[in-house]
């Protein structure tokens, strides 16, 4: 199976550890399946699979056919871009092995997988739009009401619990 969380938070981490007993059970509970590994790529964005290490790995194994199927929670954890779910779905199809998106009910090894694919991917992909998008806005109304944005940790200042301004340390100050 494939397993990914997009960050390294407690929340994230748990999603992780769920993800991975589930698929342990689930893997167990069908009689003519062999359980070959796991393939998990933890705090990495699904947008690309550029820093995806076990994701490639897992391309390549697939390459050397250790296996014949892969199951993933969803299409988002297999990859938020449209262009590499189909890409690779397609790919590890002309080696023999399909992709089973268990909470979407798409497995890749039947004709109508890849329109539904195309639909899913699509959505998953402009999810990340438009999280990104809210993102910034709320990053931009913080800003133009003063509001200090990531690390408070400035040599020679400190932040203001209650106004959240930034307030000179005159003994760092002078560095």
């Amino acid at each position: 199976f494939y397993a990914r969380v997009s960050t390294d938070k407690d929340e994230q981490l748990h999603s992780l550890k769920s993800q991975i007993s589930f698929f342990n059970d689930y893997i167990s509970k069908v009689p003519n399946w062999s359980f070959i590994g796991s393939y998990i790529d933890e705090g990495i964005s699904g947008t690309s699979v550029n820093k995806r290490e076990e994701f490639l790995k897992m391309i390549d194994d697939a390459k050397r056919h250790k296996f014949d199927l892969i199951l993933t929670k969803e299409i988002s954890r297999f990859s938020r871009n449209t262009f590499d779910s189909i890409k690779y779905t397609r790919l590890l199809l002309s080696y023999g092995v399909g992709v089973y998106f268990v909470s979407d009910n798409i497995n890749t090894i039947f004709h109508d997988s890849e329109f539904r694919l195309t639909i899913m991917a699509s959505m998953a992909q402009d999810e990340v739009r438009r999280i990104s998008e809210r993102v910034k806005f709320g990053m931009r109304r913080a800003i133009e009401r003063g509001k200090i944005l990531g690390n408070d940790l400035l040599y020679g200042y400190k932040k203001n619990k209650l106004t959240d301004n930034l307030e000179i340390i005159d003994k760092e100050a002078q560095i």
